[in-house]
Order: C-alpha cells, then structure tokens, then sequence
C-alpha cells in the first residue's frame, strides 16, 4: 500500500473529534435468481440502493435491473434472512420506471429493525416468471467493530490477576487491514505477549497472531488481512476469537477476553484530551463502547477511563469541536474505572447518534467542566446513490446506454466502496474510471475500476483529499466502450438521479416543446411548454449533490403556456431542473442550468 499503514489505519480509528460530513444510513442489495426461494434460473440481475432520510420515516430508492425475462409486475421488501421467506412490508412499484427505480417511499420502523441485522431484502416478480425472477439481500454500509473486555477470570485455568483490559478491533470496509486497541490496567509484571486466539469461551485454542506493537499498557497497531484466517471477520461475529496477553509473572495469559460483535450500526471511539473543547493536556485516556437495542430505541454505552479519577462520566448532545447539555450521566460498574447504562433513545436522540452529535465527557475534581472527551464516532460511512447515462459526458454522447451506482466513503476519507450496473451500452466496456471534475467538465482519472458485466463490484483504497472531493460532488465515474473511447456514461458520484429517463417516465408525445430560460438565470425562471393533457406538477430544482434546492408547485394545462418561477432565493451554482408528477410517480429532467 501507498500509505505508512501503522499511521494511516490507526488515524481512522482515532481521529473520533475531526470534524467530518455526516454519514448515512444507506443500504444496498444484489439481486439474481439463484436467491429466490425456490431458485430461478435467470441470466437477469439488479441493484437497489436504499438510503434514509434523515427522519428515517422515508428511504430514496434507486435501482436497475439488466436482462429480465419479462415486464416487472412487482417489486417488494420483504423480513427475512437468507434462505427464508417472510412478509412483505413496502410496496416498490410506486418508484418503478421501466426496468429503473428512482424515488421516495415512506417505510414502517420496522424495515429499518430488520435491515440492520440483514433481515431484509427485496423480491422482484415478472410476467415471465409470477412468483419471483430476482432476490437478494441487504446489506449495510459500514465498517465493522469488535469489543473486548479482558479479565483473569476468562483465562483457562483462572487466574487471580486483578488487571484490567478494554478495547476492540476496527475493520474499515474495504481496507485490506484490521486495527487493533487495547488498554490494560492493573497487570502484575511487564507484557511479554499479547494475541489473537481462535476458540470458545472456556476453552483454551489455537494461535492465529501475536500482536507486534505494545506499549505499557496499550496494545495498538495493524494487521494485514492477508495474516489472518480467510473467514476471520465472519468467524469473528460469532465470537470464535479471544485476546490473551501474557506477561512475565504469567506467562500462560494474565488476562483475556473474547472478541464479540458490536453490530453494523455501532460505535467503539476514544476518549482522550484532544477533544476537549477547549483542549488541555491530561495523562487520562479510556474507549466507549455504544450498542443499539433490538427495536433501536435504546443505547447501551460503556466507558472505560484509565490514569484520572472522574467526578461523572455524562453523555452529552453537540457536534465535536462543540460543548453541548448533558443527557445522561453513566453509572459506575464493581469494576474501577468502568462506568455502565442502557437509557432510552427518541427520535432525536437517535438522529444525533446517527450524525455522530453525542458523546462522553469525563469531569474530575480538577477540572469540573471536563478534563477528557469522546465522540460517539459511528461506524456507518458517508453514503451516495446515481445514475449515469451518455448526457453527462462531456461532449454528451448520444446512446441508450444507462447505468445506477451506489458508493460509500468511510468518515475518515480512507475507503471507497462502489456497485454499478449498467445496460444498453453500444459495445462492451474497455475500461472504467473514477475521475475529478465538476460536472460539465473532463478531469483525469484518478482511480481505475474493473469491467465486470454488467455489474462492477469493488473496493479502493483513496487519498483523504479525495474523499472530500466525493462529498463535494467534484468526482465521476465514467465507463468508457470501443464505440465510444473517451466515454459513453458517465455519472456524478452525488445523491440523487440527473440523467433524462430513457424508459418512459413520461410519455414524450404529451409534454413537448420545452424551453428553460433565461441561462444563466438570476431572479426569475421562464418555462414554456406544450402540454396534451392537464396535470398537478412540481417544478424540482437539484443541486450538484442531488439535493433539492427549491420546490415549486405547478397546474400544467393543456395547450401552450409559460410559467414563470421566482429563484431569487437559490444560490449561485449549477442544478438541474425537473418535472414531476407526482400523482405517477414520474418525473423528467427539463434542462441542466446555472445561476450567476
């Protein structure tokens, strides 16, 4: 790897206070014949992408399905895991354009419940094939972390060491490396050792790896995937594995602790002095661990605090790099320095630990208004859902190719995770690009994608200022074919769909004769246009990020008419202007635009 890896990895584990673009709770699932229940033999495939809104009473759906054997004649979520058939609890044919999926659906609680734990995935039937052609499973966008709690009482035989250890790994989706940090307290000599075990709870295994970096009492460092078991991260969520750390007065392992999953939407993040607002240097350090409930409206957080003697151990409300009020105050456990509560989380406080704004401040006499701190970083990743097609290439490029990606970037700007399908093309695909630019520009290729057909799943390593670059919306994906050398889609990575639709999303034979003016517009937007029919409309204005920077109701009539729309409001930047009709679930992209 390009990075000094000790540095790299462990900074994304500890850099919980840098200030970072809000991640999202976005969810994805590959869909093929051979899921369905009984399986279908079908060349056909789809992606769904499902991101929610930050109220999570909705989700944006985006999806494409390549080589159906039929029409779609439905297309639902259902609960249940891999391999079992369960209930259907959100219709999908409201956003079904085509053999695309593009929109908003409002979802139960319990969608959400179910897809955290991969409970949940979507089922798509075909009038080729009533009963179901494709199905897959969900699966969360977020890195993975393990706990672990070390005592002399796991170690087989017991010890009496009265020493204390808490800590966890770190598996940052898409990394080729594991982070690993443990603090220890109270051990009776020097570490001579300290390792990864395979085994169960009561049982002594079998060596997998001896951690090469401790220091005093903290055990930090990498290990290349490549070093471990093949199945390690899912042999790890079900508690196969246990630290041990030996030292001279017990060689056999002072103490020890079984590795155990903290879930796909948790937090395991420091506690530290850097973090305090304003900071001041302190010898205290500690770790949280944070785990949602079942039914997720309750939180579990434990703290660990090592070095300091805290007055309390409050959680509190405020973004880092922000003082906010206390919420809850943790209850000290029988073990010193560890501190324990389950409390209660609305709707509020859930979407504050959503978007990382809760955290630990430990007070002490010393320092009343808190001497360390740690935000609750989450392990959920920055999440973005589009499409590409041949009028994002610059020049556009006239094909009926089209493709929808989803991709997610880690809060530490360290990973990207991508999935595109795409459909249609004028020729196979040659190669395939991340580049940088803004949309209407060309940039250079920053980083080469493979060219699977005609889904390209994959993972990539990325510079930290790249991943700023995604957040802005100032990189795309194109693809590029022997018809078309320099590009025939391509695709902003952003939140939202721009492309024209190509799959009847809106008869063109009854709304013709569109004219956007004036561009660049300053105050007020003209819309001209000839329609077949009347309809109730919305006039969408999106921004870069496909977010919607001004919604304008209209009542089209039939015939020619102009419609005249206020903007004086938006800011200065490029967006693309839409049509929907919402009582179709259609919409149409008018023209791409920019204000002065």
């Amino acid at each position: 790897m390009k990075k000094a890896i000790y540095t790299f990895l462990f900074f994304c584990l500890l850099s919980a206070g840098a200030k970072a673009q809000l991640p999202h709770l976005i969810f994805h699932a590959e869909l093929v014949g051979s899921e369905q229940i009984p399986a279908v033999t079908t060349n056909a495939t789809g992606l769904i992408t499902l991101m929610y809104s930050p109220d999570r009473t909705k989700v944006n759906v985006s999806g494409l399905f390549v080589g159906l054997e039929g029409d779609i004649t439905g297309i639902t979520l259902h609960i249940g895991k891999t391999g079992e058939v369960g209930d259907a609890i959100v219709d999908l044919m409201p956003v079904v354009h085509g053999r695309r999926l593009n929109g908003e659906v409002s979802v139960p609680a319990s969608l959400l419940q179910n897809l955290l734990p991969d409970r949940a995935y979507a089922s798509l039937s075909t009038t080729a094939h009533p009963d179901g052609e494709l199905r897959g499973q969900f699966i969360c966008e977020t890195d993975l972390d393990y706990k672990g709690i070390l005592t002399g009482s796991e170690v087989v035989p017991v010890t009496p060491s009265t020493a204390f250890g808490f800590g966890g790994l770190h598996f940052p989706t898409g990394s080729q490396d594991l982070v690993y940090a443990f603090l220890v307290d109270g051990l009776s000599s020097p570490i001579t050792s300290a390792s990864l075990y395979y085994g169960n709870p009561g049982e002594n295994g079998t060596l997998v790896y001896s951690f090469p970096s401790f220091f005093l009492n903290f055990i930090q460092g990498v290990v290349h995937m490549a070093d471990l078991p093949a199945d390690f991260l899912r042999e790890a969520r079900e508690g196969k594995y246990y630290v041990m750390v030996n030292t001279a007065n017990y060689p056999d392992g002072e103490i020890r602790g079984q590795i155990g999953f903290l879930g796909y939407f948790t937090s395991f993040a420091p506690v530290n002095a850097a973090q305090m607002v304003p900071s001041a240097p302190s010898p205290g350090f500690g770790f949280s661990h944070n785990q949602l409930n079942q039914t997720l409206d309750s939180l579990t957080t434990t703290v660990y605090i090592s070095t300091i003697t805290p007055t309390s151990v409050d959680i509190r409300m405020a973004p880092p790099g922000m003082n906010g009020p206390v919420i809850e105050t943790l209850n000290p456990t029988g073990t010193p320095g560890v501190y324990q509560k389950k409390y209660p989380l609305d709707a509020d406080r859930m979407s504050a630990f959503v978007e990382g704004k809760l955290y630990v401040l430990v007070p002490t006499a010393a320092r009343p208004n808190g001497e360390i701190r740690g935000q609750m970083k989450n392990s959920l990743r920055k999440g973005y859902a589009y499409d590409l097609c041949g009028d994002q290439v610059v020049p556009p490029v006239n094909t009926d190719g089209i493709g929808v990606a989803m991709s997610s970037v880690d809060q530490a700007n360290c990973y990207l995770n991508y999935k595109i399908i795409y459909d249609r093309m004028d020729s196979d695909v040659v190669d395939a690009f991340v580049c940088q630019a803004n949309p209407m520009q060309n940039g250079n290729a920053i980083y080469a994608l493979p060219t699977y057909k005609p889904l390209i799943p994959g993972s990539q390593e990325i510079e930290t200022n790249h991943g700023v670059a995604i957040e802005i919306g100032e990189t795309y994906v194109i693809l590029r074919t022997a018809e078309h050398p320099t590009g025939e889609i391509r695709g902003q990575i952003r939140r939202g769909f721009t492309c024209p639709e190509l799959s009847a999303v809106v008869q063109v034979d009854q709304i013709t004769d569109i004219n956007v003016s004036p561009v660049p517009f300053q105050d007020v937007l003209t819309l001209a246009m000839n329609s077949k029919r009347r309809f109730t409309g919305k006039i969408i204005m999106h921004d870069l990020l496909g977010a919607p920077t001004l919604v304008h109701q209209v009542e089209i009539q039939e015939g020619v008419q102009t419609i005249s729309i206020p903007v004086s409001s938006v800011p200065a930047g490029m967006y693309s202007l839409s049509l929907e009709i919402p009582d179709q679930g259609k919409s149409m992209l008018l023209k791409k635009l920019t204000k002065g």
